[in-house]
């Protein structure tokens, strides 16, 4: 196998991980996560239960459960294409290692380890009654199957490290890098605890610029959550209001930092391949806040609440890749 399909194979699986976390998202805000009670199979069969026997056979299972198909299937759904991703990241760590020999090791080793947590923390999200500890984990992890499935092909192409590096440009980059992630763990923290819609108004929450009786010792409880169904969004308003502006001001502190690096993107540093990334990362960046505004005034519709996740994963991979060119030369 040439390295340049093994190269495609990887891009299209970073791809196809973003239509998995696409539907995962589509799942969860459209109260889907627990469609089916049991995994990996559902009411205890590998479909959905749809004949009259099937439904009896549920019931009789799941006494407690409301079986809705819908929900059930859309739930399936997500689960079948996770486990073509599974494969799929299986097949591309063997073809590495066998054809890769330059990349290093760690990298298809660390993506089949990823798959596998992937696939508990897939598990623990039906079995832990969709617990928002779990769940943003659930959705960093997808991320980071996305990112690595990425770097492994930049990897694959890589011709020579680059000996002239410009360490205050990649210093500026990682910075932005770390904050984009920990402003998408708030971003998860923030819709998994149903507080999305906290604050209907902007640029003032609850006609504030700084609400009043925000609960900040509830907001963040990660460990220790009690055993209940979080789609009721059990959280109190005032907890959920304290994780929404906190998440805002995220927004604002992340797009000072970004404002930092296009300017020297596009004012100081002078390579052609790096300015043409960064004004796909710049796009992205500002569809990104679009996004984020409109599920506020938009209260906000499922279409855009998941574009909004899948974007926030494209700025991901689009920061890698500006990371990648400005770390290393490469064949293209």
């Amino acid at each position: 196998m040439s390295l340049n399909t093994l190269k495609n194979i990887c891009y299209f699986a970073a791809t196809f991980t973003l239509v998995v976390i696409s539907v995962g998202a589509w799942v969860r805000l459209t109260d889907a996560g627990l469609g089916c009670p049991d995994w990996p199979g559902c009411y205890g069969i590998l479909s959905t239960p749809n004949t009259e026997e099937e439904l009896l056979k549920a019931k009789e299972l799941y006494p407690d459960s409301t079986i809705d198909i819908g929900k059930a299937w859309r739930e399936m759904f997500h689960r079948y294409l996770a486990g073509t991703l599974g494969i799929l990241v299986f097949f591309i760590s063997y073809l590495t290692l066998k054809y890769a020999k330059h990349v290093p090791k760690i990298y298809p080793i660390s993506l089949s380890i990823l798959i596998v947590v992937q696939s508990t923390m897939g598990m623990l999200t039906v079995t832990q009654l969709v617990k928002p500890t779990i769940v943003t984990t659930h959705l960093i992890l997808g991320m980071t199957t996305a990112t690595l499935l990425l770097w492994n092909g930049l990897q694959v192409q890589l011709k020579h490290k680059n000996t002239n590096l410009d360490f205050k440009l990649i210093n500026l980059i990682v910075i932005c890098i770390l904050a984009l992630i920990l402003q998408i763990i708030l971003g998860g923290w923030t819709s998994t605890n149903y507080a999305s819609l906290a604050c209907t108004d902007f640029p003032k929450c609850l006609n504030q610029w700084w609400p009043a009786n925000m609960n900040f010792s509830d907001a963040f409880t990660v460990f220790n959550l009690p055993d209940i169904n979080y789609e009721k969004a059990p959280l109190v308003y005032e907890a959920k209001l304290a994780i929404h502006f906190t998440h805002r001001v995220g927004a604002m502190i992340i797009t000072l930092l970004y404002a930092m690096l296009f300017i020297y993107l596009f004012y100081v540093q002078d390579n052609k391949t790096i300015k043409n990334i960064g004004l796909f990362v710049f796009t992205v960046f500002v569809f990104q806040i679009f996004l984020g505004i409109s599920n506020v005034l938009m209260s906000l519709p499922i279409s855009i609440a998941v574009l909004h996740t899948v974007n926030a994963s494209i700025l991901l991979l689009s920061m890698i890749t500006l990371l990648f060119y400005s770390t290393y030369h490469t064949q293209e």
